[in-house]
């Protein structure tokens, strides 16, 4: 009796789940369609709406049109039945935005740090939804869920850091330690490349693939690899971590990780600023009146920077270094498209044709011919979106919103 009484609850919270994730993802929708694409009876489909509606998840907006009766009353899922809060982390600093069911940002606030201690990056997060709590007047308690976008290897199931050089972390528990200092609020982390490549598939460049990869090149570099529509994260969720794989056989630069020659030590924004502060004279910069430590990676492409000789070098260098480690990602995961993501990606077109000619280079002719490398073109940040996107796949598996 009670094995029966069980599995007759586990059914009713089944149904309750399909049925919000089919408003979710078709609404505006009527009872009737809800009952034809969840395969459940009517008045099923009509009890567990009445629920809904009474708990303000759903709501009724108006009327459809007829199909030979009465004009069915239209729902779909009331975007700010709860919220979300998503954030990146960088060495450097923190971007935090609260956000409604419906994809919406509310408000958001970026901050610079010039720590990375776990703790004082909590806090600053921590400052940060409050005050977006108190700017767009939302109670804590509505807040369901948590997305955290990180540099480094993580542990998602676990909510751990296992190791980021760029924020110096090793075996950190920051979804733990974030958390207790957000009251409580469950928090979700990934890795920042797969947070990309996920909001790129969701929202930008990639929504028609379903095999993608996202190449972040910024302070560090990492792929974000998507296989049949889901995160690819490999066995221990370390998947894509080509920042660290020696791309110079014997020697090379220094690597945060400790090793030479790697990827990321070469191609990654800190190494290539680097290089053109070594290699390019004083002199030439003050010919040009131009304070070397101020230089960005943005200018490097732009006049007056980009007609300097050693900085045309070093960006084809490293543009050509990047479109082989593209065709080794293409020769391992025979993906559709390769998304150049992350500050680099932003210099300008002449880098991305060096990239791609480097590409179909060192590539077999039969992946290039249908593969693409695209740039980013999302207005919002793809690692934010991603985090959004991971933070409600937890929101729609939980039954009860009012009891996170």
């Amino acid at each position: 009796m009670n094995r029966l009484s069980s599995n007759t609850s586990d059914i009713r919270r089944i149904n309750r789940l399909l049925v919000r994730d089919i408003i979710r993802r078709n609404g505006p929708i009527c009872r009737s369609d809800i009952a034809k694409t969840a395969g459940l009876t009517p008045p099923t489909v009509t009890n567990i709406v009445s629920d809904m509606l009474k708990a303000g998840i759903v709501e009724e907006i108006g009327y459809g049109k007829s199909t030979g009766g009465r004009r069915p009353v239209m729902l779909e899922l009331n975007s700010r039945a709860g919220f979300i809060l998503a954030v990146t982390i960088q060495r450097g600093g923190t971007k935090v935005v609260l956000m409604d069911l419906a994809n919406n940002i509310l408000a958001r606030q970026d901050t610079q740090l010039s720590v990375s201690s776990p703790y004082e990056i909590t806090s600053t997060i921590t400052e940060s939804f409050r005050a977006l709590l108190t700017e767009t007047g939302i109670a804590e308690e509505k807040v369901l869920w948590c997305g955290v976008a990180s540099p480094g290897l993580v542990n998602s199931d676990l909510g751990v850091v296992e190791i980021s050089s760029n924020l110096s972390w090793r075996k950190v528990p920051f979804a733990h330690i974030l958390s207790e200092s957000l009251s409580g609020i469950p928090v979700h982390i990934e890795n920042i490349s797969n947070a990309a490549a996920l909001g790129e598939k969701v929202y930008g460049i990639g929504k028609a693939c379903s095999n993608l990869i996202y190449l972040n090149v910024s302070m560090g570099i990492g792929a974000g690899v998507i296989i049949d529509d889901n995160v690819f994260r490999g066995a221990h969720g370390y998947a894509g971590e080509i920042g660290h794989v020696p791309m110079i056989p014997h020697g090379g630069p220094k690597c945060s990780c400790g090793r030479e020659g790697c990827l990321e030590a070469f191609c990654g924004v800190p190494a290539v600023l680097r290089r053109v502060k070594a290699e390019v004279s004083d002199r030439e910069f003050r010919k040009l009146d131009v304070d070397k430590n101020g230089i960005q990676i943005r200018h490097l492409t732009k006049p007056p920077l980009s007609d300097i000789p050693e900085i045309q070098r070093i960006m084809d260098e490293t543009g050509c270094m990047i479109g082989a480690a593209i065709a080794h990602l293409i020769s391992l995961f025979d993906t559709e498209m390769v998304i150049l993501g992350g500050e680099l990606s932003g210099v300008g077109d002449s880098f991305l044709e060096t990239v791609i000619r480097s590409a179909k280079a060192h590539s077999l002719i039969e992946f290039m011919e249908t593969v693409r490398v695209v740039r980013s073109t999302m207005r919002e940040h793809p690692e934010l979106m991603g985090a959004y996107v991971l933070a409600m796949e937890q929101v729609f598996a939980m039954e009860d919103w009012n009891h996170r």
